[in-house]
């Protein structure tokens, strides 16, 4: 947390830098950015629906239930915005600078890529770099798990993270120079 001694941590970090091209932090037990030894800020946000609606109506009777009106894609990037990334600018933080954010659906996304695109160019408007769209199996609530070792040498695994690893590397590739 933060008032608890993260010298060793930073420590840790400092001795790592030159020896790793990229170094990732992963918070346990909070998950507000680290503003001291983190270099790079990007965000994993998860999503359960994706807002490309405005609402559903239940009607009466069984099964009966319409979709709502279609959102526009800045409309649904807004709704993204306000639903996965207030954690990182409210009380009683400062604002960070992001290098990118990847969106995580758990599950099929509904709409197609043009959509996504859409969604991608409000949040670059916005100054949220987009760095890709994964498709994931439902994690184990209340814990995220990383994957097995073995997985990560099963290819149709590795794959689909090839895309937005690509992105992220030239997003941090893209960096200024770090000042000494």
């Amino acid at each position: 947390m933060p008032r608890t001694d993260r010298s060793p941590l930073t420590a840790a970090v400092a001795d790592a830098l030159d020896a790793y091209d990229v170094i990732v932090l992963l918070p346990r037990y909070w998950s507000y950015p680290d503003r001291e030894s983190a270099t790079a800020h990007v965000v994993l946000g998860e999503i359960d629906i994706l807002p490309h609606t405005d609402c559903r109506t239940a009607l009466p009777g069984p099964g009966r239930e319409e979709m709502g009106v279609p959102l526009s894609p800045e409309q649904s990037a807004a709704v993204l915005r306000e639903r996965c990334l207030g954690f990182l600018f409210g009380s009683p933080n400062l604002p960070i600078h992001l290098d990118g954010v990847i969106w995580q659906s758990n599950g099929e996304l509904p709409v197609d890529e043009d959509y996504l695109a859409g969604v991608d160019r409000d949040m670059h408007r916005a100054g949220l770099r987009p760095l890709g769209w994964a498709i994931s199996g439902r994690w184990p609530s209340p814990h995220r798990e990383l994957p097995e070792p073995g997985r990560l040498k099963d290819l149709s695994f590795v794959q689909r993270y090839q895309p937005i690893a690509g992105r992220l590397r030239t997003a941090l590739d893209a960096r200024p120079a770090r000042r000494n």
